[in-house]
């Protein structure tokens, strides 16, 4: 089974960080879909905050393939 994780960097006054989602999905689509959410969301924050405009704001989503067994995954 494959999964797919949404992880965004940001970079703001000099500073970088990653983000990741404590959620995952199982189809690229609703990935992405959370991640360009997300992107909006942080932008929103920036601009609230007035601390400027992110010099980086860049997602994707990480697929992970997982192997059940037993109930059980891995």
């Amino acid at each position: 089974m494959t999964i797919f994780i949404p992880v965004l960097i940001i970079c703001l006054n000099g500073n970088c960080e990653f983000m990741q989602a404590q959620t995952y999905y199982k189809t690229e689509e609703q990935c992405r879909t959370s991640m360009e959410m997300q992107k909006q969301h942080m932008r929103t924050l920036i601009k609230q905050a007035d601390k400027g405009d992110a010099t980086v704001l860049e997602g994707t989503c990480i697929d992970v393939d997982v192997k059940v067994t037993r109930g059980k995954t891995t």
